[in-house]
Parts: C-alpha cells; sequence; structure tokens
C-alpha cells in the first residue's frame, strides 16, 4: 500500500475510534442506552467534528497561524466556529432528534435553545486533539529538516573553505596580488581587502540561517574580483545587478556555486563576455543567472577538486525553500546556463 493510502486507513481507524470511545463512555454510565439510536446519532454528529477538523489543520493552521497572521486566524476561526455550531445543530434537531430520539426536539426547547460554550467545546475538544497531532507531526519534520539542513551547511562551509581557501587557491591569489604591488598597488590593496571581505563572510556570516542579500552580493563581486586578477580581458565577466535588493535577506553561500562552477568548467580562450552572471531583484522573488561558455565535447565535471557541488546545492534549497524555488541547469549551444528563481 502506498503512502497516500497508508494516511487514509489511519485517518479512517481516528475517526472509528472516535466515534467508539465515546459510545462506550455513554454506554457505561447508561444502562438503559439504545445502542443504534446512540450509535447513529454520533456518527451523524461526527461528520461536523471531521470537518471543523479539516478545515482548521488543514486550511487555517497552514494559511494563517503558521503565517503569522494571528488576527485573521482569530476571526475566521471564531466564524467557522459559529458555522459548524449551526451546521450541528441542524443535523441534531432536523434528523438526529426525529429518526433516533422522536420527540425530544420539543423538549430540547427548539432549534434555537443553544449552548454556545457547550456547542464550541464539544466540537472543538477532537479538533484541538486533531490540531495536536498535526501540529507535533509538522514540529517532528522541522527538527529532522533542520537536523539536516544544519548537517548541509556544515558541509557547504568545510566545502567552501576546501575549494576556495585551499593552498592552491590562496596561492594564486597572493601571487596575483604580489604581481601588483609595485606596477599597481592600489589594485593590489583592493584586492587585499577583497580577500580579507571573503575570509570574514565565510567565517563569521555564514553561521546564521540568513544574511542581507547585499551581503551576500558584496561576496560575490569580491570574490569574482579576485577571479578576474588572472584574467587578461577585464570584461570577460559581466555582471548585471537589477531591482532593489535592500531589506531582503537569504540563506548564505547559494549563489556561489553556480559562479565557481562557471570559473572551473567554462572556456577562457573565448570572447568576451566569456561568463554573464544576472540578479534581478524583485518586491516578492529574486531571479539568478549564470551563463558561461563551454566545450560541449568535454565532460563538465571532470574537476576531482573539492567544492561544494551541485547537488548539495540543490538538496539545501529544496530544505531552505520548499516549493518556493525553481531551478534549471541545462547545457544549450555552447552554453552552460543555471537559472534559479526564489520566492521570499
Amino acid at each position: 500500500m502506498n503512502f497516500k493510502g497508508n494516511r487514509i486507513v489511519l485517518h479512517v481507524l481516528f475517526w472509528i475510534g472516535y466515534i467508539l470511545f465515546f459510545y462506550l463512555q455513554y454506554a457505561f454510565f447508561n444502562d438503559r442506552m439504545n445502542n443504534i439510536s446512540t450509535l447513529g446519532s454520533l456518527t451523524l454528529t461526527a461528520f461536523v467534528d471531521i470537518a471543523a477538523s479539516y478545515f482548521t489543520v488543514y486550511f487555517l493552521l497552514p494559511r494563517f497561524l503558521f503565517k503569522r497572521k494571528y488576527v485573521q486566524f482569530a476571526v475566521i476561526l471564531l466564524i467557522s466556529a459559529a458555522f459548524f455550531i449551526l451546521l450541528q445543530r441542524v443535523l441534531l434537531y432536523y434528523i438526529s432528534y426525529p429518526v433516533f430520539y422522536p420527540g425530544y426536539g420539543e423538549k430540547a426547547g427548539g432549534f434555537w435553545h443553544i449552548n454556545p460554550f457547550y456547542s464550541f467545546i464539544n466540537i472543538y475538544t477532537v479538533v484541538g486533539l486533531f490540531a495536536s497531532i498535526k501540529l507535533l507531526k509538522y514540529w517532528y519534520r522541522n527538527q529532522q529538516v533542520k537536523a539536516e539542513l544544519e548537517n548541509k551547511n556544515k558541509t557547504s562551509e568545510l566545502a567552501l573553505l576546501r575549494t576556495q581557501l585551499n593552498p592552491h587557491f590562496l596561492f594564486n591569489t597572493l601571487n596575483n596580488i604580489d604581481s601588483l604591488i609595485l606596477t599597481k598597488p592600489q589594485k593590489a590593496s583592493d584586492a587585499i581587502i577583497k580577500l580579507s571581505d571573503i575570509m570574514r563572510f565565510m567565517l563569521y556570516d555564514t553561521s546564521t540561517d540568513n544574511v542581507p542579500l547585499e551581503k551576500e552580493i558584496n561576496y560575490l563581486k569580491s570574490y569574482i574580483s579576485l577571479q578576474q586578477i588572472r584574467l587578461k580581458d577585464p570584461g570577460f565577466v559581466k555582471v548585471n545587478l537589477e531591482g532593489n535588493c535592500l531589506g531582503k535577506t537569504i540563506a548564505p553561500m547559494l549563489f556561489i556555486p553556480f559562479v565557481e562552477n562557471a570559473f572551473k568548467h567554462g572556456q577562457k580562450n573565448v570572447a568576451a563576455p566569456g561568463i554573464e552572471i544576472r540578479l534581478e531583484c524583485l518586491k516578492d522573488s529574486l531571479n539568478f543567472e549564470v551563463i558561461n561558455r563551454v566545450d560541449v565535447s568535454a565532460e563538465m565535471n571532470k574537476d576531482n577538486t573539492p567544492g561544494i557541488g551541485l547537488a548539495n546545492t540543490k538538496r539545501r534549497l529544496e530544505l531552505l525553500y520548499p516549493g518556493r524555488h525553481k531551478l534549471s541547469i541545462k547545457t544549450e549551444n555552447g552554453y552552460y546556463i543555471s537559472r534559479l528563481h526564489i520566492k521570499f
């Protein structure tokens, strides 16, 4: 049986158990109880409890409570509670009483003889139980995701340290800076500052869940600038930033794998721009794109140098932005194209 089928069976068993629990409770306290009438009435009114539970758990919680829209949640909860109380009264007064307890409707004091507090407790006790189970599962799943995400983040940080701060990277960068000291001292000073920025970002800022988007952008700019030192053509890398990126936050080190991949695997002996990087900041989302020229006859991932790995980045995106991102990676007409869309 598949997972969806198992869930349906568990839900059916839960509600059968719920009905039987109250049936046995009534039977224990009432020796002269009519078994068929009691069971029929409980089953009929259970449909209200079921509807209220699923409406609350699968509509109100994810759309309002989980998104911290507390006022809207409270208002809609009260309105829906009033609706379900009336629905329960309709089922009791017009179906349950005439069918299972003839004549009891008149003794009950008419249709509008309702105790709102009692009816609310009667319905929302099981709603609370059902929601508690759902919240417990939600908490447990979040803990699992958090643990996996922490592990992925640690893996990413260690991979970055190995890839970008390994002796080879440092040797090339420092060697390039050394060659600039006498001829272009200001440019050498700028390169040292950018290397310092990279190290500071990786050692301190990446320990948080989110960083300001402008910090992530500055980190990318520093990395690109250091890579450009060894390129003959200053226009080889083209960077376009569009829109207002201020005030937005993002998980750290999401963009660098795509840029790093372009420098590692992209062709260098092509006309500029050999690498194009574009970041577009929209009101509630962003688009990130990296395009580089490749030799289609060569294998893209033959390099054995340790790195973050796009596979690890894909998993991080799945954990960080479930249902809120779209990643496309393809090779087309000699270009390697990575496109990422994230909705905040």
